[in-house]
């Protein structure tokens, strides 16, 4: 997994420590994507409090990207029951609309929330 946030971000803003330590939390949970030889291509991560959960990441390998696999993780998530909160950043039009068929609406705009660049994260959710 953090392999694919190296690949996906020029400046992972997770640590290998962060990623492990999420792991191995309570309120934590993993959704994988495997190849055939068990390489891990795309990972769906959760935070589950009470009847809330949030999607803290999701990230698919650049060369497995535009198959379909985000929405198989997502997919995952429509058993939920519950509100289903994530943010993502403004300018991210391909990921927005990803999440918005998966019935995700924008509800509230933080300013400045994201660092290099600077930006904007749009908070959606989803009620079941």
């Amino acid at each position: 997994m953090q392999a694919i946030l190296d690949e996906l971000y020029e400046e992972s803003p997770w640590t290998f420590e962060q990623t492990f330590g999420d792991l191995l939390r309570e309120d934590s949970v993993y959704y994988l994507a495997f190849t055939e030889e068990q390489k891990v291509v795309g990972f769906l991560a959760l935070s589950v409090v009470m009847d809330e959960i949030e999607i803290t990441n999701i990230g698919v390998a650049k060369a497995y990207q535009s198959q379909g696999i985000a929405s198989l993780l997502l997919k995952q998530l429509t058993e939920l029951e519950g509100e289903i909160f994530l943010e993502v950043r403004a300018s991210n039009e391909r990921a927005r609309h990803l999440y918005e068929k998966f019935e995700f609406e924008a509800f509230y705009q933080r300013k400045n929330y994201y660092q290099n660049p600077q930006e904007d994260a749009i908070l959606m959710k989803r009620e079941k």
